[in-house]
């Protein structure tokens, strides 16, 4: 990298071995360490990736009398409200954009914990420029991968799988479940038949976090009884394939 630009690093969090190792103070901490070991000089720039319990998605459903991007900016708020209570209001949400009369997929975290993050990153003359949902992270690295129609995109993680499914560019669904014993399909074909869908199956395809390759965490295997199922198994992304290299969950 040219000495007179400032060096990029991605720092990946939230993606633990244990249930309680993917919030808050745990997520600062975990934060702190890899800085220390990345030893960046300052005004290196950081981009920050965040999966695990410490994101939470939903679909945020298009209403014509709510099209403009503040009034969708409070549905997407209301969304959670009705979905986790009052805890829900110490939560910064964002949202995708999407085309005019489809819905978007929103995420939600911690405002504490991206405050902790910037003032971290600020105390030591770093610069955090972005903080990005890991769903959306391996989605946007393989998006040139993916059907144009309806499909499952599916992130693995170390404890939890996420499913997303997406028609026409615009999601319908987003569920995170725990990693299932018996492999995707069977999960996948109790998801379809809830959603009422009919016909033949629809593609799928599997994205796996560093830390769940590590782990030897395989769910795309289907049985054969659900072997209507067509899985791919996506590549890691730069970042995960170097950590996977190194031994070193991200």
């Amino acid at each position: 990298m040219s000495r007179w630009l400032p060096e990029t690093i991605e720092l990946h969090l939230g993606d633990g071995a244990s249930a309680g190792a993917s919030r808050g103070a745990d997520l600062l901490t975990d934060f702190e360490r890899q800085l220390v070991a990345h030893a960046p000089r300052k005004s290196t720039r950081l981009r920050c990736v965040i999966g695990g319990e410490a994101v939470r998605y939903a679909v945020v459903p298009w209403i014509d009398e709510l099209s403009t991007p503040a009034q969708r900016q409070r549905l997407a708020e209301q969304t959670y409200f009705e979905t986790y209570g009052e805890v829900a209001r110490g939560w910064t949400v964002c949202q995708q954009r999407a085309a005019f009369g489809a819905a978007s997929l929103a995420c939600a975290i911690e405002t504490p914990l991206l405050d902790g993050l910037e003032a971290a990153a600020r105390a030591r003359g770093l610069v955090l420029v972005s903080v990005q949902p890991a769903l959306m992270h391996a989605f946007n690295h393989v998006r040139h991968s993916l059907a144009r129609g309806l499909f499952w995109f599916v992130l693995v993680e170390r404890r939890a799988v996420t499913l997303l499914l997406m028609a026409s560019g615009a999601p319908i669904q987003v569920k995170r479940l725990p990693v299932p014993a018996a492999g995707l399909a069977g999960l996948l074909d109790r998801e379809w038949f809830a959603l009422g869908l009919e016909g033949e199956r629809c593609p799928v395809f599997v994205a796996r976090s560093a830390a769940a390759a590590l782990a030897g965490v395989v769910a795309d295997r289907p049985p054969a009884f659900t072997a209507h199922w067509s899985i791919t198994s996506l590549p890691l992304a730069p970042r995960a394939r170097a950590a996977e290299r190194e031994g070193v969950a991200a």
